[in-house]
């Protein structure tokens, strides 16, 4: 692992030998943008939603009355909250807009709130292609704006909500912390965009390097992205491809992973890149030795658990 701020960001970062027990799971476990049926890409995610689960303080099911109808939120309080009120992170999960269930998060959720001292909130938000662009967008910043009027009802500090998401969880964090910042808030405290999908990796060397066999699929992001978008909808649209973004300034303080066997690593690196170079403070961390997805192989990997971590111990020490 290699952490560096918004001085020392390299130029390029690449791929060191990859962890030898994902390694050795890669063969059993479900893989994101497979040449299948999205309800067989589901059920096969299924096996990421099986406990037993990690200690936390407690765990409440709420429902929120969205712009396109309810919307599930998991919160979850660390057995020590780091203060009261406390800190809190919205958390948008990945699976390329068409996978993924809070069931499929809870290890990861429960990991960064006890070792946070934070209150997550984990969204359930519409999937695609069922539900198309921008559909999610307007449930996740629904979630944000909802907590902030909230924070006092929810013991939350409002001058402490913080953002995150990987994936395509990640490629929402960014576009709505520039909505926010667009609009005038209610400003964030803090983006955790983990190896966010910022623009369509094809012609990367990151894309071609690791194209199969690491669970996420090069080709499978096309289909992923067509689930997404109408005929109608313009990809390059910076609401949608975040790299097209005019300006990159005044965004949020950032915590931005990036992993070396993974197909977005490259696009994730340009846009810690792009943050650097606007002067946001910046701490972007880089894996060589894992692949897209990592927090939700904890289970099966010693390297994605202390990977997973760093982050919850980073959002610590910015909103704890």
């Amino acid at each position: 692992m290699a952490v560096y701020d918004r001085s020392t960001v390299p130029e390029s970062v690449g791929r060191g030998t990859l962890d030898p027990e994902l390694e050795a799971w890669l063969p059993t476990g479900p893989t994101l943008g497979a040449d299948v049926t999205i309800a067989q890409g589901r059920r096969d995610h299924q096996q990421l939603a099986v406990g037993p689960w990690p200690q936390i303080g407690s765990v409440e099911h709420l429902v929120l009355d969205g712009p396109h109808g309810s919307i599930p939120v998991r919160r979850h309080t660390p057995t020590n909250p780091a203060s009261t009120p406390s800190g809190a992170l919205v958390y948008l999960h990945g699976g390329g807009f068409t996978y993924g269930t809070l069931d499929e998060f809870e290890v990861p959720m429960r990991l960064i709130a006890e070792h946070a001292g934070v209150v997550t909130y984990a969204v359930d938000y519409r999937l695609a292609p069922e539900s198309k662009f921008p559909v999610q967008l307007d449930e996740n910043e629904f979630v944000v704006r909802w907590l902030a009027e909230h924070a006092a009802d929810q013991g939350v500090n409002p001058e402490r909500i913080a953002l995150g998401g990987d994936s395509a969880g990640g490629n929402m964090t960014c576009a709505i912390a520039l909505k926010l910042r667009d609009e005038g808030g209610p400003g964030l405290a803090l983006q955790v965009p983990l190896f966010p999908e910022t623009a369509f990796p094809a012609d990367t060397a990151s894309a071609s390097e690791n194209r199969t066999g690491l669970y996420l699929q090069t080709n499978g992001i096309f289909e992923m992205v067509r689930n997404l978008v109408r005929d109608r909808d313009d990809v390059r649209d910076p609401s949608i491809t975040r790299l097209n973004a005019e300006s990159l300034a005044g965004l949020p303080p950032t915590i931005l992973v990036t992993n070396g066997f993974d197909p977005l690593r490259d696009v994730g690196h340009a846009y810690a890149r792009r943050l650097a170079a606007a002067g946001n403070d910046l701490t972007y961390v880089h894996h060589p030795d894992l692949i897209h997805g990592f927090p939700q192989f904890t289970r099966s990997s010693a390297a994605a658990h202390e990977a997973t971590l760093e982050p919850a111990a980073l959002i610590g020490e910015a909103i704890g």
